[in-house]
């Protein structure tokens, strides 16, 4: 594959602690690491697997390498309950930056460096994990976040909104305005929404942002009818997605202005004959740029 091009995938792991028995996480990795090794993705931002989960699937991959940090923060490693942003890279592609520290870790909330900090009446500490890499065989570099906001208070999700905006906008001031800059995640809301519009609003305070899919292909008929990447496990799941319909609710963004050369949802089209083993309530979204010279 071309040093020039990077495959980014966004994809909501799901927790082991939901679905424990319908849909256990030991049968789910293999197909999860399935996807990672059909699709080969050079970086993935991952949501929701606790610690264990995440050094599991690792050792299913070998080619990969992830950093990241829990919403519970450090010193909760053991908790099945603290979520991770996560970011697999693959080493023979992608490797941190050289100087690179451990990264940029937020909370999205009033006090983004205190751990486990959140805006009233979240339903659960909510960050975002940043990090800087560099292609192995040339050097060029891109930063790279995964987040996941708040599922249901959209108040929230905007404060977080704004708040991923000025990352953005501190990282063009310091790295330039030509060093890509990826964000990916499951952001709990649609295309449509105030919080997404704000994540690519056009303005002259804001270093300009794209999403990849509106960007690529949201106007044709293949677009929309491919949009929906909340899929649901179980019966409470498909009910609702009958009544509210397809949700696009996990995005790749990205700036500057890129090269899309595809972009696709990971459909599990050949796994669903085994229910139980779905890789995740969420569809991955991937992505390849072309990064210019």
């Amino acid at each position: 594959m071309s040093d020039s091009i990077l495959r980014v995938m966004t994809f909501n792991l799901l927790t082991a602690t939901k679905k424990r028995r319908s849909h256990p996480w030991r049968l789910r990795k293999r197909n999860i690491a399935r996807i990672f090794e059909r699709m080969q993705p050079d970086v993935v931002g991952t949501q929701e697997a606790n610690y264990k989960q995440l050094r599991e699937l690792a050792e299913l991959l070998p080619d990969y390498d992830f950093v990241g940090e829990g919403n519970l923060g450090p010193g909760h490693a053991d908790d099945e309950g603290n979520w991770y942003c996560a970011i697999f890279y693959r080493r023979d592609r992608v490797r941190p930056a050289a100087g690179e520290r451990p990264g940029d870790v937020m909370w999205l909330s009033p006090t983004p460096e205190v751990p486990a900090s959140q805006y009233h009446l979240g339903t659960r500490p909510r960050l975002v994990t940043w990090h800087t890499f560099e292609m192995v065989d040339s050097g060029r570099q891109f930063v790279f976040g995964t987040t996941h906001l708040e599922a249901v208070n959209h108040w929230h999700r905007r404060r977080s909104a704004r708040q991923l905006r000025d990352y953005v906008n501190r990282k063009v001031q310091e790295m330039g305005p030509h060093v890509p800059v990826f964000l990916t995640g499951d952001f709990n809301a649609g295309a449509g929404s105030r919080e997404i519009r704000a994540m690519v609003a056009e303005n002259e305070a804001d270093a300009s942002f794209y999403d990849a899919w509106a960007e690529s292909q949201s106007g044709t008929d293949a677009g929309r009818a491919k949009a929906g990447t909340f899929r649901g496990l179980g019966l409470r799941d498909r009910v609702g997605h009958r009544l509210l319909g397809p949700r696009r609710i996990d995005y790749v963004f990205f700036r500057p202005r890129l090269t899309i050369r595809t972009i696709n949802r990971v459909d599990y089209d050949d796994m669903e004959h085994r229910e139980a083993a779905l890789p995740s309530d969420h569809y991955p979204v991937l992505a390849e740029f072309a990064l210019a010279g």
